[in-house]
């Protein structure tokens, strides 16, 4: 029992002796082990396995799928055509500054659509879309403003037709073309925009060849009254011709046939009609030469002086007016000159005639009065035997 509570006692007493033997001598440093940087995972790369890239899915660095591809070629086609049919509706002239902005998209649209990434396509989408939506506004806006000027235009040609005796002339023809107004008037007022275009213009072009054909048939009537075909028959024959294909096309509904064959009917009776005028004018020209010659043979130059110098005057500006080619005033010209050559003409030759009769009567009374002194010499000189 003693030697149990000895035992106790040595061990509590060494524990403490170490306990003071810490406490004096304080703790010892203990070394430093360097802390190495956190290094970042690395997969192991197995052998034979591919190693996945990230996956990109800025648009702006995308290429153009198909649906952006799809989206873009829908925009670009409705674009243009509503950009054509505002041109077409003349909106450029109408609405100068709203085509300006709607032009401003459409050409947004054109760069957007040069860069190839998924956003851009995307803007050049938008851009036409909104260059579309404008042109189609402006449509609505210019639509009654272009059927009002077509209707207007329509008016003018047939009135002009009818001032050149369509109505009277071609009464027919004249239906015809009215009928066409009258379906391009309802096709404007159900909207349809194309069909109305056409049907206006045609309607249009019948009148223009009814005035056509019968300024044409205005000037052949003029050739046959100043009998003026034999100057240029060639001319006269193929004008006679080309009208009557204009009618044959026109009612054959074959109406730029009509118009060309019409214009051309008009050009060469136009043509023959000056040939007409232009030998007429010369043939004028060469009475009036002829009178002119006449005159100054008989000295009216001299004897009619001033009546004279007013005839040259005339004469000088029917010239003037025939190189002009102002045949017809020309023409005019020479006969006012021929008439007053013949004037002067006459009245010289009245002078010359009355000059020669006093001289004649002169000559006939100093022949009377050698008579008569001879007869007194001869009795004289009987006298003084």
């Amino acid at each position: 029992m003693k030697h149990k509570v000895f035992v106790s006692a040595l061990i509590v007493a060494s524990l403490a002796l170490l306990g003071l033997s810490s406490c004096a001598s304080g703790p010892k440093p203990t070394a430093q082990t360097p802390q190495e940087e956190p290094k970042t995972p690395t997969e192991t790369v197995q052998p034979g396995v591919e190693q996945k890239q990230p996956e990109v899915t800025d648009p702006s660095k995308l290429p153009p799928d198909q649906a952006s591809e799809a989206a873009l070629a829908a925009a670009v086609a409705r674009a243009e055509k509503s950009r054509k049919q505002a041109f077409d509706l003349e909106v450029p002239a109408t609405f100068a500054d709203d085509w300006k902005k709607a032009e401003a998209f459409f050409m947004t649209g054109r760069e957007k659509a040069q860069i190839k990434t998924q956003l851009s396509y995307i803007e050049a989408t938008q851009a036409y879309t909104s260059a579309a939506d404008a042109y189609d506004e402006l449509a609505l806006k210019a639509l009654p403003l272009y059927a009002e000027a077509r209707r207007q235009e329509i008016v003018k040609a047939r009135s002009d037709a009818v001032k050149a005796g369509a109505d009277q002339l071609l009464p027919d023809q004249l239906a015809a073309a009215d009928k066409v107004a009258d379906t391009a008037q309802a096709q404007f007022n159900s909207g349809e925009y194309y069909t109305a275009a056409a049907s206006a213009q045609e309607a249009r072009t019948r009148y223009i060849i009814l005035k056509t054909g019968l300024d044409a048939y205005a000037v052949q009537q003029e050739i046959d009254r100043r009998d003026f075909a034999k100057y240029d028959a060639g001319n006269y024959s193929l004008a006679q011709q080309k009208l009557q294909a204009a009618q044959a096309a026109y009612e054959a509904g074959d109406v730029n046939a009509s118009q060309n064959n019409a214009e051309e009917a008009l050009l060469r009776f136009r043509l023959a009609l000056n040939k007409g005028r232009e030998m007429n004018a010369s043939g004028r020209g060469e009475a009036a030469s002829a009178e002119r010659q006449a005159a100054q043979e008989l000295k009216a130059n001299v004897a009619v002086k001033s009546d004279f110098e007013r005839a040259q005057a005339v004469y000088a500006e029917a010239e003037q007016a025939f190189k002009a080619e102002k045949y017809d005033d020309a023409a005019d010209l020479f006969a006012q000159a021929e008439s007053l050559f013949a004037d002067v003409k006459n009245v010289a030759a009245e002078k010359r005639a009355r000059a020669l009769e006093a001289m004649q009567n002169a000559q006939q009374k100093i022949t009377a009065t050698e008579d008569a002194a001879k007869k007194a010499d001869a009795v004289l000189e009987g006298g003084s035997r």
